[in-house]
């Protein structure tokens, strides 16, 4: 006869099936919330930085838990390290819980409720680590103080101090072992907090994403699908967020943002231009106080392809200022390549020194200078005068093909802007400022030139000069004999009768 399991078999089975379903499901579902968190702090491993963390109650939670975010940077890691930390927040739980006098099966179901609990916090992209430390560092305060119940009351202050809002697990394990230790401990607490006035209180606002307590919530997939085209693109994936994007039902504007980027890199933006309705560039946004937080950390990425190291600075920056803390390894990492390519080598100095203080971005830092990459991109930075009074995307490419007419992305980007507005004027204006001695024949372009040429009765002559596909002269004339029908949808004139242009 096969042995029956006992219930530690049991409880040990349940605690594995659990850790495999947290880690499988963040790690398959939800991976890319790991990577904006990662790439929304800058932990410095230095004595000056480590010493901000002591002015700031939870300190100690928030070093152990922005210390392991940085490394959620590595594929698999995010998943691991919370799995892990959740394990060790199960198992000090049960162990407090039996403490208390709670029998095994009880303390050991509770436990795992909690802990399950604390994962659904997880899935808010403003949900730290540190709020899992302050759990457990309170748990564990409260087992090292539990046999001697005076040291709960004197270590109160001690605890909100180290673990922040996590104390209030510390005095709910208090108040299960007595009533009048638990009271006498929050007396403690109060008048302790007070008599530092104020420093460690903590606003409001803070209570759902300061250490020490979470909010559930349910997962949030159009954020995930939003990071994971950044996060892709970001990471030089580009085919897949191609695939991704061109297999999606639901496309959102993020989505079109990045591949258009993709495809303009690629010398591929007049023929996908019309394949979305309503289309994406960037191009017309404006970064100002009521800028949705995932665009401002989306500009820098527009102004890195288009070349204009000044803007892409500025809009770096402002990611940074928007970012928790206004710390944000990404932006300082872009800050770094901005000043390396407009060869101001004491700010790359600057921000390389900084992450040369990282665990994650050290290598990197070191080699960042001497990379060809960095060199080459040169040739496409604003040689104009870059002090402007206005983020006009127009006039920031004009400056750059100015510059440089072989700017390719800049090219496209500003004859396609023009498209989607529907202002084949300036369309005209602008090709023939920078197309005239190396014409772009791009089927798109021909069309558009076609409403132009038709618009201002030009000769024959003219019709020749620009014209030199004559497919696009054929389709062109069978269009205007049935215009609006749907069979010409693939064709700018189409989109110029029927589309519907962006509002600026």
């Amino acid at each position: 006869m096969p042995k029956k399991l006992s219930a530690f078999h049991y409880q040990l089975l349940t605690v594995l099936l659990w850790a495999v379903t947290c880690f499988m499901f963040y790690q398959e579902c939800y991976p890319y919330h790991f990577f904006y968190k990662e790439q929304n702090q800058l932990f410095l491993w230095t004595n000056d930085y480590l010493s901000t963390y002591l002015a700031q109650p939870a300190w100690l939670a928030c070093i152990v838990g922005d210390f392991l975010t940085q490394f959620y940077y590595y594929l698999y890691a995010g998943s691991t390290i919370l799995t892990l930390s959740l394990l060790l927040l199960m198992g000090v739980l049960y162990i407090a819980l039996r403490q208390v006098r709670l029998k095994k099966g009880w303390a050991f179901s509770i436990a795992v409720i909690l802990v399950t609990l604390e994962a659904i916090c997880h899935l808010r992209y403003d949900f730290r680590l540190a709020s899992t430390y302050a759990l457990i560092g309170s748990v564990s305060l409260f087992l090292c103080c539990c046999q001697k119940r005076y040291l709960l009351v004197l270590f109160t202050p001690l605890a909100y101090w180290l673990f922040g809002y996590g104390v209030w697990v510390y005095l709910i394990l208090a108040l299960i072992c007595n009533w009048r230790w638990a009271l006498s401990t929050t007396v403690v607490m109060i008048i302790g907090v007070y008599l530092l006035k104020g420093t460690y209180l903590l606003p409001t606002d803070q209570l759902y994403t300061y250490p020490g307590i979470g909010k559930l919530t349910m997962p949030n997939w159009y954020l995930e699908k939003q990071f994971m085209v950044d996060d892709e693109y970001y990471f030089g994936n580009w085919d897949k967020v191609v695939k991704v994007v061109e297999e999606e039902k639901e496309i959102t504007s993020e989505m079109l943002f990045f591949y258009n980027l993709i495809k303009a890199q690629q010398g591929q933006l007049p023929e996908v231009l019309l394949r979305y309705q309503p289309n994406v560039l960037g191009t017309f946004y404006r970064i100002g106080p009521d800028t949705p937080m995932l665009t401002i950390k989306n500009m820098n990425e527009l102004y890195y392809a288009l070349g204009d190291m000044t803007f892409c600075e500025r809009a770096a920056l402002m990611a940074c200022v928007f970012s928790p803390n206004n710390r944000n390894n990404r932006m300082v990492k872009r800050l770094a390549e901005c000043s390396l390519i407009a060869g101001d080598s004491a700010a790359a100095q600057k921000y390389l020194g900084l992450l040369e203080n990282t665990f994650v971005w050290r290598n990197w830092a070191k080699n960042a200078s001497q990379s060809i990459v960095y060199q080459e991109k040169a040739a496409f930075n604003n040689q104009q005068d870059t002090i402007s009074v206005t983020d006009n995307a127009h006039f920031i490419m004009m400056q750059l093909l100015d510059s440089n007419p072989k700017n390719e992305v800049a090219l496209d980007y500003i004859l396609c802007s023009n498209l989607l507005l529907k202002d084949v004027k300036n369309f005209k204006r602008d090709y023939d400022r920078y197309c005239i001695e190396q014409p772009r024949i791009r089927k798109l372009y021909q069309e558009a030139l076609c409403i132009w040429l038709a618009a201002e009765q030009a000769p024959q002559e003219q019709w020749q000069q620009y014209i030199k596909d004559m497919s696009v002269m054929q389709r062109f004339m069978e269009y205007n004999q049935q215009r609006g029908s749907a069979q010409f949808k693939d064709t700018y004139w189409y989109y110029f009768d029927k589309g519907k242009a962006p509002k600026i």
